[in-house]
């Protein structure tokens, strides 16, 4: 996507890169064609920060989609809003339109000694919107909210599972909701998760 910084208030052109989302879904481990072989992929849930280019591991996010997710060759505007310490930063199309908006909570992600950012913990969250679109599909996420619960310590693998908990009409759209969970070697959750989906 580039390495700009965001600037409070003040619109950053975004041009959706196919190499940069296809290296962000290996990454995570996603083997969904829609991000791996499509010619134009859309963004993982987390793809787009809530600091516009500028964020940090942070303990809380909440991704959103205002119909499909954007692709590889959109051009986007961000705009991050001007509430602080909490971060939000929306999306918008070359019309004008609103299709994303990312927010993260203003406390960071630690470790154990609650004295660095940990970024793996940041990637565990990641993984599990990768096991999610995995499952439901790519295209079809409308929201993505994720909590740490604890820092995933290096070298530890993340096991993820899901269940559906409602199904219900939003937008003119049949969407699901799910709960979601990331777990380490020894079973402790390190990241929690809850997603709504478009479904057919």
């Amino acid at each position: 996507m580039g390495n700009a910084a965001a600037v409070i208030g003040q619109p950053i052109q975004i041009d959706l890169d196919t190499d940069a989302i296809r290296l962000f879904a290996a990454a995570v481990r996603s083997a969904d064609p829609a991000y791996r072989t499509a010619e134009h992929p859309v963004v993982p849930p987390t793809f787009l920060p809530a600091d516009a280019f500028g964020a940090g591991d942070r303990a809380e996010t909440d991704h959103r989609f205002f119909g499909r997710p954007p692709r590889a060759g959109d051009r986007l505007t961000a705009v991050r809003d001007l509430d602080a310490p909490e971060s939000l930063t929306r999306y918008f199309d070359r019309t004008g339109g609103l299709v994303a908006e990312s927010w993260a909570a203003a406390t960071p992600i630690v470790s154990s000694e609650h004295a660095v950012v940990e970024p793996l913990s940041a990637h565990a969250a990641a993984q599990l919107a990768a096991y999610a679109t995995d499952w439901l599909g790519a295209e079809n996420i409308r929201r993505f909210r994720t909590r740490i619960v604890r820092a995933l310590a290096p070298g530890e693998t993340v096991t993820c599972s899901g269940h559906l908990t409602q199904h219900y009409l939003q937008d003119g759209e049949a969407r699901v909701d799910v709960t979601l969970a990331g777990a380490d070697s020894t079973g402790a959750v390190v990241v929690r998760a809850w997603a709504s989906f478009a479904r057919d």
